[in-house]
C-alpha cells in the first residue's frame, strides 16, 4: 500500500515553482546538450572553436550588460517622477486653479513623451540619437558607445514611465487617505506608502523591462558599438564560424537573463503583497483542498 504522507510530500516538493523551474532548466539543457553533441559530431560547430573563443566574447557581453544597466539606472530615475505626473496629473488637473496650471502642461509633455517612445521602433530612435550625437560631438572617443546609452536611456524611460505609474495607481486610495487623517505631508505619504508598496507590486514587470532592454542592447551594434553581437559576427565572419560563433553568443544571453529572471520571481514570491497580484501556490491549494472538502459533504 502507498504511503499516503509519503505522496503529499512529493506533491508539495512538486508544486514549489523553483522545483519546477530546475527541472525545466535540466531537461532544456539535457536537449540542447544532445542537440550541440550531434552537430559537434557530424561537423557542423565545433566544441573546440568555442572554448578557445568564450574569452574573447566575454568582453563584449560586459559592454552590452554595461550599457544596459546604465540606461536602466538613469530610466529608473527618471520615470519615478514622470509616473508620478501620469498616475496623479488628472486628478490635479480636476481641482482645478494653481494645481491645474501647474498638472496640465506637464501631464501632456510627459503623456506624450511615453506615447511617442512606446509608439516608435526602438531602432529608429538608436539612429536618430546616434546621428544628432556623433555630429554634435564629433572625435570623441567612444562617442558611439554613449549615443547608444542615451538612446537606450530614452527608450527605457518610456516604458518605465507607465510601469510606475500602473504601480502608483495599485495602491489603495484607503491608505492614502489613511495617511492624511493622521496628518502625513504628501511625500511621507509618498515615501512611506506610495512608493514601497508600488514598487514591490511592479518587480516582475521592472525585471521584464530590463530583460528586454538587455537583449535590445544588440541593436547598438548597427551604429558600430562593439558590444555582444558585434562580437558574434567579427568571429563569425572572420573566423568563418558563423554556427558557432552565434551560439556561443546565445549562451552568455541566456546566463544572463536565466538567473536573473528566477531571481526576481522568486524576490516577488517573497516580498508580495497579499491579497494583490497573482496569487500563491499555496492559497490556490489551500482554496482547492477546501473546495474538495466541501463537495465530499
Amino acid at each position: 500500500m502507498r504511503d499516503p504522507g509519503r505522496d503529499s510530500g512529493w506533491r508539495r516538493v512538486w508544486d514549489e515553482p523553483l522545483f519546477k523551474t530546475g527541472v525545466g532548466i535540466v531537461g532544456l539543457l539535457a536537449v540542447v546538450g544532445l542537440l550541440l553533441t550531434a552537430l559537434n559530431d557530424i561537423g557542423e560547430i565545433s566544441f573546440d572553436f568555442m572554448a578557445s573563443h568564450w574569452s574573447f566574447l566575454l568582453r563584449y557581453a560586459l559592454t552590452s550588460l554595461e550599457a544596459t544597466v546604465i540606461s536602466f539606472a538613469v530610466g529608473f530615475g527618471l520615470a519615478i517622477p514622470m509616473g508620478l505626473v501620469r498616475a496623479f496629473g488628472p486628478g490635479m488637473i480636476r481641482r482645478g486653479g494653481l494645481a491645474r496650471g501647474v498638472a496640465s502642461p506637464l501631464y501632456a509633455i510627459v503623456t506624450g513623451y511615453a506615447e511617442v517612445i512606446r509608439g516608435t521602433p526602438a531602432l529608429v530612435q538608436i539612429f536618430l540619437i546616434q546621428f544628432w550625437v556623433t555630429s554634435t560631438f564629433q572625435g570623441v572617443p567612444g562617442i558611439s558607445l554613449w549615443a547608444g546609452i542615451a538612446a537606450l536611456s530614452v527608450n527605457t524611460t518610456g516604458y518605465q514611465t507607465e510601469v510606475f505609474r500602473a504601480g502608483f495607481q495599485s495602491v489603495g486610495q484607503g491608505q492614502i487617505e489613511a495617511a492624511k487623517s493622521i496628518g502625513m505631508r504628501p511625500t511621507q505619504t509618498f515615501a512611506s506608502i506610495t512608493f514601497p508598496q508600488g514598487l514591490r507590486l511592479i518587480t516582475l514587470p521592472l525585471a521584464n523591462e530590463w530583460i528586454a532592454l538587455f537583449k535590445a542592447s544588440s541593436l547598438l551594434w548597427l551604429i558600430a558599438v562593439q558590444e555582444l553581437l558585434w562580437g558574434m559576427d567579427y568571429i563569425g565572419t572572420k573566423l568563418n564560424h558563423p554556427i558557432d560563433a552565434f551560439i556561443l553568443g546565445s549562451f552568455f544571453y541566456l546566463a544572463i537573463l536565466i538567473p536573473l529572471s528566477r531571481a526576481v520571481t522568486f524576490l516577488e514570491r517573497v516580498k508580495r503583497i497579499p491579497g494583490l497580484g497573482v496569487a500563491e501556490p499555496q492559497r490556490r491549494a489551500l482554496f482547492a483542498a477546501r473546495f474538495a472538502r466541501l463537495d465530499r459533504v
